[in-house]
Parts: structure tokens; sequence; C-alpha cells
């Protein structure tokens, strides 16, 4: 396990009571020592846990020693600096999640790790969104407020995908196969819901005062353009010829919340009734969501052949607020060496696949 925040521990905590060895790694001695020190993770709420932890440590080469299955359960702005660290310690044939992915996550891990060192086979997957929905109470303690209900994933290549689901789904029933890891790519509702919802909010943001960020922050007219943004996204699927889950139908299948419209299904899902707002302009829910969701998706629009100029002026406004040129940072097909490729020689190289 790559990180030792809510989302590690949580999964942590589930590979180890299914009966598997599980070590966890994270930068961080203040986040490892009380797992080093107590050989355990606690999980609590939606699942009451205590499992073992065989390592807890901050040196990555252990936690890789021997390890077949690696979870990176860290940020998506620091996906490729771990793969640096990684490369030379990767077990040849291991298999990697990206839990939860972002846009190109796999692509970005595997040529980083390449240009320092991997000679192995290395099979990444990337999940749509995480396999929970978990706070960090303190370290090695996780409140977990819900297990999803369903979760998409796909492996690169696609041919693997069903090997990796006979791995992963007897301990995670409801990780569900998508055709392609490129499908999984374009349904990250991380970078259309989060953007428009703190930019709309972003007085709020800068003053540092608390809000509730879904049950305040998601007004009705803020829901209207998170589903305009979306709009855009699965217009993006239809110009590579994939099928397209609108967030609504997400909302349901991934919270069991069947609601009308966007606005309502946000304010009934029961885990985001108590997240709070960030206070800080120094948020992942803009500094990562746009160079990891929607600087990818324009990319990848424009090669489609799609207008998406919602999602092209939230990251304008960014590059503004922010006085950062997110356009050239951010994961574009050209800055992950894929600007060369026509629309159809992607979708061979990282589209469905016969599984």
């Amino acid at each position: 396990m790559i990180g030792a925040g809510p989302i590690g521990c949580a999964t942590a905590g589930w590979l180890s009571r299914a009966g598997l060895e599980v070590g966890i790694y994270d930068v961080d001695p203040a986040a490892i020592e009380p797992i080093r020190r107590l050989k355990k993770v606690r999980l609590r709420r939606a699942a009451e846990i205590e499992a073992p932890i065989g390592l807890a440590t901050t040196e990555i080469k252990e936690v890789l020693r021997d390890a077949h299955l690696i979870v990176l359960a860290v940020p998506a702005s620091v996906h490729e600096e771990v793969a640096k660290q990684a490369a030379l310690h990767i077990e040849d044939g291991a298999i990697l999640v990206i839990q939860p992915g972002q846009t190109l996550s796999a692509v970005a891990f595997l040529n980083v790790a390449r240009q320092n060192g991997l000679i192995g086979e290395l099979t990444p997957i990337q999940t749509l969104n995480t396999l929970f929905t978990a706070r960090l109470a303190q370290p090695g303690v996780v409140d977990v407020f819900a297990l999803k209900k369903f979760v998409r994933f796909a492996a690169q290549p696609a041919e693997r995908t069903n090997e990796v689901a006979c791995v992963l789904q007897p301990i995670f029933e409801h990780l569900t196969p998508a055709d392609s890891i490129l499908e999984i790519d374009l349904h990250n509702f991380n970078a259309v819901l989060h953007p428009p919802i703190t930019l709309l909010n972003v007085g709020l943001v800068d003053s540092a005062t608390e809000f509730l960020y879904y049950m305040d922050g998601a007004t009705p007219q803020v829901a209207r353009l998170v589903a305009a943004v979306d709009r855009e996204r699965l217009a993006i699927l239809a110009g590579f010829g994939l099928p397209g889950l609108p967030i609504l139908d997400w909302f349901k299948k991934a919270y069991n919340v069947s609601k009308e419209d966007l606005y309502q299904a946000i304010a009934g899902t029961g885990p985001y009734k108590t997240i709070a707002g960030p206070t800080s302009m120094d948020t992942r829910l803009l500094l990562e969501d746009i160079p990891t969701g929607l600087v990818p998706y324009c990319s990848l629009a424009k090669l489609a052949g799609v207008e998406v100029p919602l999602m092209r002026s939230i990251v304008d406004t960014c590059c503004a607020i922010y006085e950062i040129d997110f356009w050239s940072t951010g994961r574009s097909l050209a800055r992950l060496g894929l600007g060369k490729l026509s629309k159809d020689e992607l979708l061979k190289q990282m589209g469905p696949g016969n599984r």
C-alpha cells in the first residue's frame, strides 16, 4: 500500500481482513509511526475492523519488496513522483491499482517509471473512484462512511482486465470491469464536480469561511453548471465512440441515490452531508483536479474534435487565479508523449480490447 491517508488505511485494512499480508508506505513519518508501533489499522463507522499490518515504513523499496499487488492511494499530483521513486523496486509482473486514477494516471505513471529504470512487466489498473468514502480520524484510524456500491475499473492493456478481476473481485465485490482504461479516464467525476463547486464558492474559500462543501456549496445553480460540464464530458466520450455514464446515474449506482436532478442527488448523498469545504486556495479540489482532470479532458476533446468551452473557461479562470499555466503543466496528450497519435491510434492503444 502506497499512502497512509484515509483511502490507503481503509484499503489496507480491508485487504488485511481478506487474509493478505499488507505493508504500508508513506513519506510522512507521523502517518507511519502509530501504525508501525501498533502493527494495525483501525476502521470505524461503516466498517468496524482492526486489521494487522505487517510493515509500516517510510522506505518505498521496503514495501515494494516481493509485492505482487500494489495499491496507489495518494493524490494524483504526486503520481509521477511516486513512479520515479518506485521504478527500480517494482517486481516483474506486479499489478498496480491506482485508486482513483484521475485522467491518464496509468499513462503518466508508466511513462515516468520507464524513464527511471522500470524494466519488468507492470499492469496498471485505474478505478473510476475510490472504493471508500472515508476520512482519517488520526494516523492509522479511519472513519469509513461508505463502501461504494459501484466502482468501475480497467487494466492497461484492456486484454488484462478480466485477469485482474479474478484477483480483485473476490476482495472487492463491487468492482465492475469497464471495456478500456480510456473509458475510465473519461469518467473522472472529480473533475466534473470539484472545479465548478470550488470556483463558485471561491470567496468563502479564500476568506477561510467555514461551510459544508456539498450541502452549502452545491446550490441548485452551481449544480446546473456541474451538469453542463458533465454534458461536455459525455460529448468527449461520444467523440471516441465510447459509452458514457451521466453523473446523475453514477450517484444512483455508487450511492444508491435516485433523484430527478443533480442538485437533489448531491443533497441526498449521505456521506456528503458532513464534508467541510476547504479554507484555503491551496486545495487539491483545484490544484489536482485542474491539471489531472480538466486539462487532459480538454486535450482528449481536441483529438476527438469536440468543443468544450465550459471546461476550457474553468481552466483559464484557474490559470488567472493561481498565476499558473496549467495548460503547460497539466496532463496534456503532448506532455505524456501521445501528442502525435490520431484518434484511431489512441483508441487502438488505450481503447477496448478483446477481453
